[in-house]
């Protein structure tokens, strides 16, 4: 607790902090794999607290000088009050795959995705210069990760602010074709459009959740009514085919829902039979299932069904997609620039 409560002091100051550190704990942020961000301030804690502690392991069986990674995650966790950002939310910041269940040390993690893979190798290689470090020079890289991570938090409350205020000024067409080309710009795994999607639903419903990426449960994004589902949203960023709605109508159809919508916003995407698509859900599963193959398309849509105008949806979308997507884990580059396109298209107009 010292340790921590000192080093939140320094990074408060105005002392100088490693511009390496502070590089490689940015370039984490931007890679936007949200676990290693917490995984690596949790370690450089553990070598400050205590020099001997070897950070490559993550489980107090590795070895003499292993340590449990989790329980110093979940410490910082705890003592967090809204001073620093984590990456990762919640009470238990590394519960979270390649850590949970794999190997007791960390450099015997196989099991990466190749979209993690540049954030796990940044990663450890900080920690293998982690382990050489004396106390001291683990704390003053600490405090650098705390520097960085505040003025993330920071960034994070002035926008969380300002966010669900009306964008006034903002051509609804520009805002539209400014959308469609951000989220298929880079999809980031599916959480630039997943977001995106629970977004245009949040300006018109007051309940919306958004699953958790790669979540194997139905539905990326679900719109309940007094509690219970009412709709099932799938959300595709690569090319599909009929055989993907006719999947997502027997779904809803098990899980008792009878509204359901996919959204495709991928390039390459070939027009689906829309009303093969309808006649069939019915039919077989009783389940009214509609396609939207564009932003313009998902955002006439929920204007429809829910008598919400065009411009209201607009006023309130920027601000909504902001907040979804720090809640889903888009990079925190990509969280900047979003904002800087609103910016410039409302000053523009």
């Amino acid at each position: 607790m010292l340790v921590l409560d000192e080093s939140i002091a320094r990074a408060r100051s105005k002392s100088s902090i490693p511009e390496l550190w502070a590089r490689r704990v940015e370039r984490l942020g931007d890679l936007g794999i949200v676990t290693y961000i917490a995984a690596l301030g949790s370690a450089i804690l553990a070598k400050a607290t205590d020099p001997r502690v070897d950070v490559l392991t993550q489980d107090r069986n590795a070895g003499p000088h292993a340590y449990s990674l989790r329980t110093v995650a979940e410490f910082l966790a705890r003592q967090n009050q809204g001073r620093y950002h984590m990456g990762a939310t919640g009470k238990n910041p590394v519960n979270n795959r390649p850590f949970l269940g794999g190997p007791s040390r960390i450099d015997e993690f196989t099991k990466i995705s190749p979209k993690a893979r540049p954030s796990f190798e940044l990663f450890r290689d900080c920690l293998v210069d982690v382990n050489r470090m004396t106390g001291e020079e683990a704390q003053t890289a600490f405090v650098a990760w705390l520097r960085i991570r505040m003025e993330v938090q920071r960034v994070k409350v002035a926008a969380d602010r300002e966010s669900l205020a009306t964008t006034s000024g903002l051509d609804v067409a520009t805002l539209i074709d400014t959308a469609e080309r951000f989220v298929r710009e880079d999809p980031e795994g599916g959480k630039r459009g997943q977001s995106f999607v629970a977004a245009a639903l949040d300006c018109a419903f007051s309940d919306v959740v958004l699953q958790a990426i790669n979540d194997p449960n139905p539905g990326d994004v679900r719109v309940r009514d007094h509690g219970r589902t009412a709709w099932i949203v799938e959300v595709k960023q690569l090319a599909v085919d009929e055989s993907t709605a006719f999947a997502l109508a027997s779904q809803a159809q098990a899980m008792g829902v009878t509204l359901a919508l996919l959204v495709v916003l991928a390039d390459r995407q070939s027009p689906l039979d829309r009303e093969q698509i309808r006649r069939r859900s019915i039919r077989e599963h009783r389940v009214l299932l509609e396609v939207a193959e564009s932003v313009r398309e998902l955002i006439g849509m929920v204007a429809v069904f829910s008598m919400t105008t065009i411009e209201q949806i607009a006023a309130s979308l920027p601000g909504r997609y902001a907040l979804r997507m720090r809640e889903h884990g888009v990079s925190e580059a990509a969280q900047r620039r979003w904002s800087q396109l609103m910016e410039a298209r409302t000053r523009t107009n």
